[in-house]
């Protein structure tokens, strides 16, 4: 009987530590995605909470990360619409889990049939003459046709619901309202109503009635009704009113009926045990990919920015930067040849380069750089991912702050001013047959990293002009090469160089030392932008999710 009670003692202690032994395997095991930025299937990094909520939402009624990316992007067309809108165009790139492949959708805007004589006249000046045709809702469709889940109108109907009741005005847009030379700008405009009481005060609550009924049109009819419509046909009445206003030579609704987004190729490149995935033209995924391609041969860690090390690393990283810089020009128009994007990609070409990056400071002929025209930050960027491990990187523009400041009073659509984008390479583009149907160049590089175990993967990109491309290579370093986390990588501040080669920090205190020795060093040092690089990116790895809005914008991500 003893004998008896003691085995059974034995095999339930022996269970007990059996059960806890299994528990704490599927502890330590277990993901460990609590915690802030955090999560363990599936994740939206938008501009706004509003909008990463409501890509968020999205994803979790079963859409994939193209619906929940289109979703947060026609909320962020309400809440940041200085950024972007289905009255401009977008770059995806999208990575399909099931078939493990990586594709680029292409709705940037193009240059109309019919230009001024001479596009280059008068490049600061808002109008109706520097409006392309807008690209953004053909993108959504292709990307929907191909990558989508849910209904197509089941996409609209949370922003709808925005535009309908309205809103509490965003920080951040009251910012640009309330600014001393945009202010008055926005009231002189066709903007002003939408935006203002009639004391010329910003409005505390924002509504888009006309939107809303534009979204509601699209939403049950597809982007046929912007595009050959009576929403299209409305929006080109309304901006040939301000042509004629102007006497200047606008859009069509041909240019409409003719315009259709690309599905392309990504460009790739090696960074260790990651592959990057980034648009190629009209984007500066070729660009981007150079600058990486440098630095990769200084085989950084995060030692490299030890105090010992640290003002050598930023003086390289800069170097390289300026490098980039000296490509602008030759990546630029339809004459660039495969050939020459080939030989940008190449290790050779990028390891000839690193050999020329010295303990000095050259003159600008020493990079082949050209200076170029300014260029503006009205941009906005979404990444996501979804519990199938799809990932999307998009990024949405109206070019300048609130693009034309023109608004189509019929439709609601806020209108770009994308043409704007030529003056800046008008030695590339010298006549009018040139522009005719192009694409002016962006500086959008939208991103997707993957190990090559595919069990990690970042999802990245950004706004902010010309800095876009230097604030995306910083967070890859950041992450990659220097061992911060996500959040870490992209709160970090960053340095940035202009066409010029003249080098401004933002002002931050992690880089207050290195913008001192920079300045020791002999680089021309000038001021921040006002206007800073946004950028919103997501790392996953091995099912642990850490999606990060940059704060820069008052951003913040939502998941599950």
């Amino acid at each position: 009987m003893k004998n008896r009670r003691s085995c059974c003692c034995f095999v339930v202690l022996f269970v007990a530590v059996l059960l806890t032994a299994v528990i704490l395997l599927l502890l330590l095991w277990k993901p460990r995605c609590k915690g802030r930025n955090l999560y363990s299937q599936a994740a939206v990094a938008a501009d706004s909470v509003e909008c990463s909520e409501i890509g968020r939402n999205i994803l979790l009624d079963g859409g994939s990360a193209v619906d929940g990316a289109i979703a947060a992007l026609l909320c962020t067309s309400l809440i940041n619409p200085q950024s972007m809108g289905i009255g401009g165009g977008a770059i995806f790139t999208i990575y399909d889990a099931s078939e493990g492949r990586v594709t680029v959708i292409n709705a940037r805007e193009k240059a109309p049939q019919m230009l001024e004589p001479d596009p280059f006249t008068g490049c600061q000046k808002p109008g109706p003459q520097w409006i392309a045709v807008p690209g953004e809702l053909r993108g959504y469709e292709e990307a929907h046709q191909k990558f989508g889940k849910l209904p197509w109108k089941s996409l609209f109907e949370p922003s709808i619901k925005l535009a309908e009741s309205g809103f509490p005005l965003p920080k951040y847009l009251k910012k640009f309202l309330e600014h001393q030379i945009l202010k008055p700008q926005i009231i002189n405009s066709s903007l002003c109503s939408l935006f203002y009481n009639i004391t010329g005060s910003p409005l505390d609550i924002v509504k888009y009635p006309q939107l809303a009924k534009t979204l509601k049109a699209i939403a049950k009819n597809g982007s046929d009704e912007f595009y050959s419509g009576k929403i299209g046909q409305d929006l080109i009445k309304d901006i040939q009113e301000e042509a004629d206003k102007n006497s200047v030579r606008a859009l069509t609704l041909e240019d409409l009926k003719l315009y259709k987004a690309s599905v392309v190729e990504p460009l790739n490149i090696s960074l260790g045990d990651y592959m990057m995935y980034t648009p190629p033209q009209p984007s500066r995924g070729a660009i981007l990919s150079f600058i990486l391609n440098i630095l990769k041969g200084f085989n950084f860690s995060a030692k490299s920015m030890e105090e010992s090390q640290r003002s050598q690393t930023y003086h390289r990283i800069i170097e390289a930067l300026k490098f980039g810089n000296g490509q602008l020009s030759r990546m630029i128009g339809s004459k660039v040849q495969p050939r020459d994007i080939s030989k940008l990609l190449s290790d050779q070409f990028a390891e000839s380069t690193w050999q020329r990056i010295d303990d000095q400071v050259h003159p600008l002929q020493y990079y082949n750089t050209e200076p170029r025209a300014r260029e503006k930050y009205a941009t906005s960027h979404i990444s996501v991912i979804d519990r199938n491990g799809n990932a999307v990187s998009v990024t949405s523009s109206i070019n300048y702050l609130f693009g034309s400041r023109i608004i189509s009073k019929s439709t609601g659509i806020i209108l770009n001013n994308q043409l704007a984008d030529f003056c800046s390479a008008d030695r590339i583009f010298p006549d009018i047959k040139a522009v005719t149907g192009q694409q002016p160049p962006s500086s959008m590089s939208p991103s997707i990293l993957i190990s090559r175990d595919k069990k990690s993967m970042m999802v990245v990109g950004g706004a902010g002009g010309s800095m876009i491309v230097s604030a995306i290579a910083q967070i890859i370093m950041n992450k990659l090469w220097f061992g911060l986390s996500m959040t870490d990588a992209i709160e970090k501040g960053r340095v940035h160089v202009n066409s010029s080669n003249s080098v401004n920090f933002e002002n931050r205190s992690d880089v207050k030392e290195a913008m001192t020795a920079m300045k020791q060093k002999g680089h021309n040092i000038t001021e921040p932008s006002l206007v800073p690089s946004v950028i919103q990116g997501i790392f996953r790895d091995h099912g642990c999710i850490e999606a990060v809005s940059d704060t820069r914008k008052a951003g913040k991500s939502a998941g599950y």
